[in-house]
């Protein structure tokens, strides 16, 4: 049984950059992560991109098959306000089911803390948009050309038993 998988790409990971440049490649996309990690490795050290203290959370996430990346997105928030924002990478198939975006703004939620996820979407993808918007995305309308939605950490119950 071959199933998806989803990865942390780790920048410093040659491997990982071999998968996401051959993604590129086969999806004609726009932007690069491979440009991203790049200059990841140049101008940041392994501690410090590693570093749990830092305010700022930058992360390429991504699905993987039979060792392949079959989808990617981009995560950066800040820690401290709890808010972060999930931009799937462009790609030529607009007419795909992108579970990618769901699964990314659960593990910001449920993983990293966040409270508040923010997706964008380009206005013409709404497959996607429709998709999010069933699995309980509220549509905030258009910003500077993207339809942004948003995901809000459900607040738990608090209930006590009296006895």
């Amino acid at each position: 049984m071959n199933t998806e998988r989803l990865f942390l790409l780790d920048p410093y990971n040659d491997s990982h950059l071999e998968k996401i440049t051959a993604f590129e490649n086969e999806n004609h996309c726009t932007d690069k992560p491979s440009d991203y990690i790049k200059n990841i490795r140049e101008s940041i050290s392994h501690y410090d991109y590693y570093d749990p203290n830092k305010n700022e959370l930058e992360e390429i996430i991504f699905t993987e098959k039979s060792g392949r990346i079959t989808d990617c997105c981009y995560i950066q928030g800040e820690r401290d306000i709890k808010k972060c924002k999930v931009t799937p990478l462009n790609i030529n198939d607009k007419n795909r089911r992108r579970h990618l975006v769901e699964l990314a703004t659960n593990y910001a939620l449920d993983t990293l803390g966040m409270e508040e996820v923010f997706v964008s979407a380009s206005e013409d993808n709404n497959n996607m948009i429709n998709y999010l918007e069933l699995k309980g995305f509220e549509n905030l309308g258009e910003v500077n050309g993207s339809i942004l939605l948003l995901k809000e950490k459900e607040e738990k119950e608090n209930s006590q038993r009296m006895i």
